[in-house]
């Protein structure tokens, strides 16, 4: 059995101590032991050959989706599996099932570290768009109690009232969770007008996490970059009571539902249309489908691809509309424009990189991140605190998204020419090895509340606390 893992003789990177140099990083125990010029390997040490790479702190995916198969219809497997191969150390399921999750970690669980947001919806879980604080409190202490580190409202499907979500907002604040929004609410939609709507919502004191900023930034309402404009200044001036993410593919991912009368059933994919003049019924959902600006979201081998044109009609006609659907419509200028701009002090605006991925595959953070710094528009210091450093601090994860002695050994191996991941480690452990999977299992993080729930699941877990996280702690923190 190795003594010790030595990621050995790749370019170390660490934003918080600003450390930049080649060197070795040696682990012990589950944590960063040293990293050292050059460290005498010992019999049964485990040698990762890291010369040529980036070495940097484990990437944390702030906002990804492999807890709620009943949104997507594939296994949850799959997406843990695609998270690992994206080298994803820790990942937060913004509106997932701990059940699934539970249940997806038995199966075929990878090794990386797991937490959930419960959905907060109508057709799930509260009686109305507009539920009163007695129920909001009831089922939100409900699902902290299964093991979710808070709540998260999607309003591009399943909208609340303006009052229904700044309820939701006061209640999870209320009880110290962590809470997040896909804006638009039954008055505005997933564009430039629900984040309008934020401010209000939020109030003098309201903390928040914004979800993909860059999906209200499609040219809906104004030019795209007329949208990110503004929707940089609505996030500067909210300060820090709220935190933010942008995601870096260009395909977007939603929902082909639609209705008998052949209406479509929610915001997102009516949107999508129009950008592209369509009709906004399934004939105009087919017609996309057919030209290749819709496709359908299929499993092909063990991974999730995106199928257009006869194949991909053929898949939506037999699911009767019932499928997962992808546009491309988020426009790499937009996301590029939101993840590199700061504010007057020279620090972020938006604070991390992020998939909305996992079961969807669209888990190129790493990679697009590096894309930029290629470019110029990012330091690699600056691309690690987006990939691992900033997401890390938003869920108050205070000992990982760093790589110094002493923190947790969750580490991501990237090769900077491809920017993909190579190698991870996970808790001191080998998740990924030259590219292939080579753990199983996980760790679960759960609040207080859901630590009964974790234990009985019989799965590792740590307890985390969300008051740590930025939305919570930034307010009073000058740096």
């Amino acid at each position: 059995m190795a003594n010790r893992i030595v990621l050995r003789g790749g370019r170390v990177l660490d934003a918080k101590t600003r450390f930049d140099a080649v060197a070795d990083v040696v682990i012990s125990g589950g944590i960063v032991e040293d990293i050292v010029d050059e460290y005498e390997v010992g019999a049964g040490d485990d040698v990762i050959d890291a010369s040529g790479k980036w070495v940097i702190p484990g990437h944390i995916d702030a906002h990804a989706h492999f807890a709620g198969t009943s949104d997507f219809g594939f296994d949850s497997v799959i997406g843990l599996k695609q998270l690992a191969r994206a080298g994803v150390t820790t990942a937060i399921d913004l509106g997932g099932s701990m059940d699934t999750l539970y249940d997806a970690v038995r199966r075929g669980g990878t090794g990386i570290n797991m937490a959930s947001l419960m959905r907060i919806t109508p057709s799930a879980n509260i009686s109305s768009a507009e539920p009163d604080r007695a129920e909001l409190d009831q089922v939100l202490t409900d699902g902290l109690a299964t093991g979710s580190i808070g709540a998260k409202m999607w309003g591009g499907y399943d909208p609340l009232t303006p009052e229904g979500t700044a309820r939701v907002i006061e209640a999870c604040n209320t009880l110290g969770t962590h809470v997040a929004f896909h804006v638009g609410t039954t008055e505005t939609g997933s564009r430039l007008d629900g984040l309008r709507e934020v401010p209000e919502i939020l109030g003098a004191n309201g903390r928040l996490h914004i979800a993909h900023i860059n999906a209200y930034c499609r040219g809906s309402i104004l030019e795209p970059h007329e949208e990110v404009i503004e929707a940089l200044q609505i996030i500067e001036e909210l300060g820090p009571r709220v935190v933010s993410e942008v995601h870096m593919a260009v395909p977007n991912f939603t929902r082909g539902e639609c209705a008998p009368d052949g209406s479509i059933v929610n915001d997102v994919p009516r949107n999508c249309l129009r950008l592209r003049d369509y009709e906004a019924n399934i004939d105009g959902m087919r017609a996309a489908i057919r030209d290749g600006y819709g496709s359908v979201v299929m499993l092909v081998n063990d991974r999730l691809d995106l199928v257009s044109g006869a194949a991909g009609l053929a898949e939506f006609d037999r699911l009767k509309s019932m499928t997962p659907m992808s546009f491309p419509v988020n426009l790499p200028s937009t996301a590029f424009a939101l993840t590199a701009a700061k504010d007057g002090e020279g620090k972020f605006v938006v604070d991390a990189v992020a998939s909305d991925g996992g079961i969807l595959p669209r888990n190129v953070n790493i990679e697009q991140t590096i894309a930029m710094v290629k470019f110029g528009a990012l330091e690699p210091l600056e691309a690690v605190a987006k990939l691992s450093y900033n997401p890390a601090r938003m869920f108050g994860l205070t000992n990982k998204g760093r790589l110094e002695s002493g923190a947790d050994a969750d580490i991501t191996v990237v090769n900077p020419q491809t920017g993909g991941a190579t190698d991870t480690v996970v808790g001191g452990k080998v998740v990924l090895r030259d590219g292939y999977i080579v753990s199983s299992g996980g760790t679960i993080f759960t609040t207080d509340r859901g630590k009964i729930a974790a234990a009985n699941s019989g799965i590792p877990y740590e307890i985390i606390e969300p008051l740590q996280g930025l939305m919570y702690s930034r307010v009073s923190d000058p740096s």
